[in-house]
């Protein structure tokens, strides 16, 4: 059994004529009268009574009517839906942030930008550190990522740059260094440090030494935290000093402070990350969104 014999029960169902259900299907009444014929047989049950006024529904005929129609009516819906995911109208995003990024009111302005104009795409945003989202990215757990200072000399990776970003100085508000913060980053060479280990994000691990190393000396690391939302923590809880992205201005909590210095004068880019191969028509649609 194939859809056109429901189409063509169905014709005839309604018009009541087979001669009639052929104009409208602009088909040869013979060829339907088979194509009937042939949807009895393989049913193994009479659909219609003939008579000298046309034809009649019998008791199988009316169910078939019924379940036929629902058919149809969902082959229709299924059609419409898998041409809106291909056409990216419908579908579904799993994007990872780095969670000091995910206040930024870039990020937050143009996901909800995208959801109003594409409400029916969702979109599921997940805190995953940098290099984590590389990994998710290049094996399709992720469709994109917000991250900063990725290696851009690896071809398997497209991104656009969403907003720049500088470092700061975090220290606890109820501290010398937040009464009277260091002329020189170097002042801090004897400070508790607090900071992440460099396996969770190499390139954010050397982007920061490279800071402290040119202001002239080696961070004293006391702690090591696992993100800035914790770094920031430690701070506040007066365990020791850190340096952090200036988004966390965003997040921070009320007993850390964070201070601007000159000898942090080196900005990085937060960017939209992609694969090169992939294939998520609704990713089409975001990325269009922000790049037209």
């Amino acid at each position: 059994m194939e859809f056109r014999h429901l189409r063509y029960f169905l014709a005839v169902a309604e018009h009541r004529s087979v001669a009639e259900a052929a104009r409208h299907l602009h088909v040869v009444q013979p060829a339907l009268s088979r194509q009937i014929r042939d949807l009895e047989e393989e049913l193994g049950a009479f659909l219609f009574v003939r008579s000298i006024r046309g034809v009649e529904l019998t008791a199988a005929g009316r169910q078939l009517v019924v379940d036929a129609t629902r058919l149809l009516d969902d082959l229709q819906m299924a059609t419409e839906r898998v041409s809106r995911i291909a056409s990216g109208q419908l579908g579904a995003l799993r994007i990872g942030v780095s969670a000091s990024y995910s206040w930024h009111p870039s990020i937050l302005r143009l996901l909800r930008e995208f959801r109003t104009t594409h409400p029916n795409i969702a979109v599921t945003l997940e805190p995953v550190l940098a290099m984590k989202q590389i990994e998710e990215i290049a094996d399709g757990s992720l469709d994109g990522g917000f991250l900063a200072l990725r290696d851009r000399s690896d071809k398997a990776f497209f991104g656009h740059t969403i907003f720049g970003g500088r470092l700061m100085l975090a220290v606890p508000r109820q501290s010398n260094l937040a009464r009277k913060p260091p002329a020189t980053l170097a002042e801090l060479k004897d400070e508790p440090c607090i900071w992440f280990a460099r396996e969770n994000a190499p390139s954010h691990y050397d982007f920061w030494i490279d800071q402290c190393q040119r202001a002239g000396f080696v961070p004293r690391l006391v702690e090591v935290a696992v993100d800035t939302s914790t770094i920031l923590g430690f701070v506040a809880a007066g365990m020791g000093y850190s340096i952090v992205p200036d988004v966390s201005e965003y997040s921070c909590p009320p007993d850390a402070q964070l201070i601007s210095h000159p000898d942090l004068s080196s900005t990085y880019e937060v960017e939209f990350v992609w694969s090169a191969d992939a294939k998520n028509p609704a990713l089409d649609q975001f990325i269009q969104h922000f790049r037209p």
